[in-house]
């Protein structure tokens, strides 16, 4: 507020008084922060080691490997492979391979009998994939939002 040449601030509450149930909003780390974090402070060999945790996760079982050969993973954003890190890892955990994921999802859509369907399912990435059993799985259990 201005009154009169100056400048008068309000102070704001702190997070104790705001209430109860107050949610107090903390920025999000940047991927790059994260990579640091978890890999250590230099960047680029914190970039090779989340390379190098992603091939280990990403076994032929899960992995679709249409790279492109001159560029690698290298080249990809750190915040898409902190991504594609952990659907490989959360996959091969609840799931175990991609010819699961993809037979899941179809027999939850009722198409468990469609080779055709399947092979179309098998050319989608598994993050791809992974999201559409997420969003068919919540379809079939129920949830809001499901027709």
């Amino acid at each position: 507020m201005r009154r009169g040449g100056c400048v008068l601030l309000r102070a704001l509450p702190s997070p104790e008084n705001l209430g109860f149930g107050a949610k107090v909003h903390v920025m999000s780390k940047s991927p790059l922060s994260i990579v640091k974090e978890r890999f250590g402070d230099d960047p680029k060999k914190a970039k090779q080691k989340l390379v190098a945790a992603v091939k280990k996760v990403a076994g032929k079982d899960i992995w679709l490997d249409r790279l492109n050969e001159e560029k690698g993973l290298n080249h990809v954003s750190n915040k898409k492979l902190l991504h594609l890190e952990q659907v490989l890892e959360t996959v091969s955990k609840e799931v175990g391979s991609r010819d699961k994921l993809i037979d899941k999802i179809a027999k939850l859509q009722g198409r468990a009998k469609d080779d055709d369907y399947k092979a179309r399912l098998g050319e989608e990435s598994t993050p791809a994939l992974w999201d559409r059993f997420q969003s068919v799985q919540s379809n079939a259990s129920g949830k809001p939002g499901s027709n």
